[in-house]
């Protein structure tokens, strides 16, 4: 007669599916079929997988179970941050609880709630206008869950981190634009305060000295990362006397509303104007025209940060493998939206 406890990996092959297909049956049903579902109780039933797991979670003051907080779920850029992150969790037996931070002091407490139930063993954020110091209630354990921020983070903060080279992408882009000719370059940003924004235009200011040419402010119009912000610089651009041939835009969803607002007024991307965006979501390779942008390796965010996140958990929230920054290199993706300037 078997003595071991059963393990996750002896439900999934009674079920005949993967671990993170488990996972995410016993941690976020909803996100699974009914079928599904279905199958992986019936394994959890017949291993007794679930009494034991649950057993030695209370014993061990463990919940298995992490979130990681988003400050917009509906932007697509972050789900492959968080298929990357399962695809490290689910092998370990750890469920997935995904939040949105959102604006409202509501959201906050209900985070703040999530901790202080000592519901999740530790947190992956992706919001850098997040205050850490609202997660630091304490759990069942008395211990503090370890925290991971990634892509965004706040400067100075002690809390390990997964970014990207934002500020040498954003030199890329800029001198992928000098090469094809451009010298009227402007930049649309990010929101205000944001780290990102703050990296991405650094960046643009270092291309454009690297590449000889001259830095204007007027050239600088504000966005947010939405398609909304992306629009109204658009509309901004329209009214300008002298306009920019080419944009860098702090992201590709801006870029999207900034060419979509173009085209109502009969301006051609590229051939009137050049842009390049930030992120390389799915459907940029889709869009018409095709865009130019910097891609960021997101399913390698998540992987690197849940790794950080689990060995802090390991080491119950110190760690001397845990780099204090990890930083990931971003690629010039070029597509159709960027050409020579239009001639005089």
């Amino acid at each position: 007669m078997r003595s071991e406890a059963p393990t996750i990996q002896d439900v999934a092959r009674a079920a005949g599916v993967s671990t993170a297909t488990v996972s995410r049956a016993l941690s976020a049903p909803n996100r699974v079929s009914e079928r599904t579902r279905h199958i992986v109780l019936e394994a959890v039933a017949e291993t007794g997988y679930v009494a034991n797991e649950m057993a030695r979670n209370l014993r061990q003051q463990k919940s298995n179970s992490i979130c990681v907080i988003a400050p917009d779920l509906s932007n697509p850029f972050f789900s492959f941050i968080i298929s990357g992150i399962e695809q490290i969790s689910g092998p370990m037996g750890y469920g997935v609880f995904v939040t949105e931070s959102g604006l409202s002091q509501n959201d906050k407490t209900r985070i703040v709630n999530l901790m202080a139930a000592a519901r999740v063993d530790g947190f992956i954020v992706l919001d850098g206008m997040l205050d850490h110091s609202l997660l630091k209630a304490r759990g069942r354990s008395g211990q503090r869950a370890p925290i991971i921020a990634a892509c965004e983070w706040k400067a100075g903060s002690i809390t390990p981190s997964v970014i990207v080279d934002n500020v040498g992408g954003a030199v890329e882009a800029v001198k992928h634009f000098a090469a094809l000719g451009h010298t009227n370059i402007g930049h649309i940003t990010g929101p205000d305060g944001n780290i990102l924004t703050e990296t991405r235009i650094q960046g643009f200011k270092k291309g454009i000295e690297a590449s000889g040419l001259e830095y204007r402010d007027e050239f600088i119009l504000e966005g947010g990362f939405s398609l909304e912000s992306g629009y109204e610089a658009a509309e901004k651009w329209l009214r300008m006397a002298d306009r920019p041939t080419a944009m860098f835009c702090a992201s590709d969803r801006e870029a999207f509303g900034f060419i979509s607002r173009l085209s109502k007024d009969g301006v051609r991307v590229p051939h009137d104007v050049s842009v390049i965006g930030f992120d390389d979501i799915e459907v940029s390779g889709y869009f018409v025209p095709a865009l130019t942008t910097i891609s960021q390796p997101r399913v390698e965010i998540g992987r690197v940060a849940a790794t950080k996140l689990f060995d802090l958990i390991k080491n119950d929230g110190e760690s001397n493998v845990v780099e204090q920054t990890s930083q990931l290199d971003v690629t010039l993706v070029v597509r159709e939206s960027t050409a020579p300037p239009p001639s005089s």
